[in-house]
């Protein structure tokens, strides 16, 4: 069910399986006000329905050349450490097939879960059926 949308973001949830889906949103810089925002949202839903399992999407997420990256991961890491608030369990990533973009994220993923000392179980896919597998498992 569509817990919500806007532009950037839709929240799909499945209570039977306890799964939030979100696909992580494409960012360029006059959009980061609303990506934060937006990021906002999905953690008072985690919160609100008590989530324990998350699934992003990022196969079609793009980052903008001109993005300010010094905010971008200041907005993520705020993200996650608000995550480190909910009962969230496990987080499972859907990876974009541009290995110079994934080697971006991953890089920004990491410094962002050593900041926020993120603590849940994380794990990227290649598609959304491994990745649901691993979730519920």
């Amino acid at each position: 069910m569509i817990l919500f949308q806007n532009r950037l973001i839709v929240l799909d949830y499945s209570p039977s399986t306890d799964v939030l889906s979100v696909e992580w949103p494409s960012v360029s810089a006059y959009d980061l006000p609303e990506v934060e925002q937006s990021l906002n949202t999905l953690v008072e839903y985690i919160r609100n329905y008590d989530v324990k399992r998350l699934l992003i999407d990022s196969t079609k997420a793009a980052i903008s050349p001109e993005l300010d990256m010094v905010e971008y991961q200041a907005i993520v890491t705020e993200f996650a450490h608000r995550l480190t608030k909910t009962r969230l369990q496990k987080s499972a990533r859907i990876m974009h097939a541009d290995l110079v973009r994934e080697k971006i994220s991953r890089e920004i993923g990491d410094q962002v879960s050593k900041k926020a000392n993120l603590k849940l179980e994380n794990r990227n896919f290649y598609n959304r059926v491994e990745a649901l597998a691993w979730l519920t498992a």
